[in-house]
């Protein structure tokens, strides 16, 4: 009976460390943080929901200031699975955690009790443990339901993106950028305002448009936008004259989608 006693007492404890530490798998850390880039925006986006089914990493965010939403997906992998979603909090804090491994990593979720509690981040010299939060901490991400119709259609080359980048940080004070119809086409412009002001204008290729006044976004969000997608040699940016915008970019195991809500211009 002792004996009996002993061996349930070590299957017992054998079973519970089990769901405690899943196996960990290795992936490229590049990957992993280019994941974080991409919804972090350069700090904009700091808590998130992460979630996983083994092959597929996504999240859905907010802005601070609710003028953008987005959804980034890492598909095509092989990822710990915590398909009920975990609570990153502190994305800054973990990106910089990330940054003191090696390229190679191993990468594991640990679970207590039924909740996942931590990422275990690990290269051959040293390890990463970065504690989750509670799902209720993180900023609910509204549903987008009834999308108006986007009408006005511009072409994101890689021209364009990288003009954009250099322009709005040539105007690093100006927060918003306006889209106006011209010659048939669509420009943008960084510091547009009724009055005399710094501003540079970009034209962009479009295709079909039908905005009739300037519509305006948040200048800083859509260089973010930019920067985190550079890699994508071209997108579209559709746009609503119910002032809503839209930019989807699908780079190599990455789909990062984006929608812009439009300010009230100066």
């Amino acid at each position: 009976m002792l004996l009996l006693g002993i061996c349930r007492l070590i299957n017992k404890t054998l079973s519970k460390d089990s769901s405690k530490n899943k196996p960990g798998v290795i992936m490229n850390k590049i990957t992993l943080d280019t994941f974080i880039q991409k919804y972090n925006l350069g700090g904009a986006v700091n808590s998130v929901k992460w979630i996983s089914d083994g092959a597929t990493l996504s999240t859905k965010f907010i802005s601070g200031d609710k003028s953008l939403l987005g959804h980034v997906e890492l598909v095509k992998q092989t990822l710990p699975v915590f398909d009920e979603g975990v609570g990153v909090y502190d994305t800054a804090q973990l990106a910089k955690m990330l940054g003191t491994l090696s390229d190679s990593i191993e990468f594991e979720v640990n679970k207590v009790d039924g909740t996942h509690t931590n990422f275990n981040l690990s290269d051959k010299f040293q390890k990463v443990h970065y504690v989750l939060a509670a799902l209720g901490v993180i900023p609910d991400v509204p549903d987008l339901k009834s999308l108006p119709e986007f009408d006005t259609l511009v072409s994101l080359d890689s021209q364009f993106i990288n003009s954009f980048i250099k322009s709005k940080s040539a105007l690093s004070d100006v927060e918003h950028f306006t889209v106006q119809p011209s010659d048939g086409g669509v420009e943008f412009t960084i510091g547009y305002s009724d009055m005399n002001s710094n501003r540079i204008t970009l034209k962009a290729q479009s295709g079909a448009v039908t905005i009739t006044e300037p519509i305006t976004f948040n200048a800083n969000l859509f260089k973010e936008v930019l920067s985190a997608n550079k890699e994508c040699s071209k997108a579209e940016l559709q746009i609503s004259t119910n002032g809503l915008a839209h930019v989807e970019f699908k780079v190599d195991d990455f789909v990062a989608k984006y929608w812009l809500v439009a300010q009230q211009g100066n």
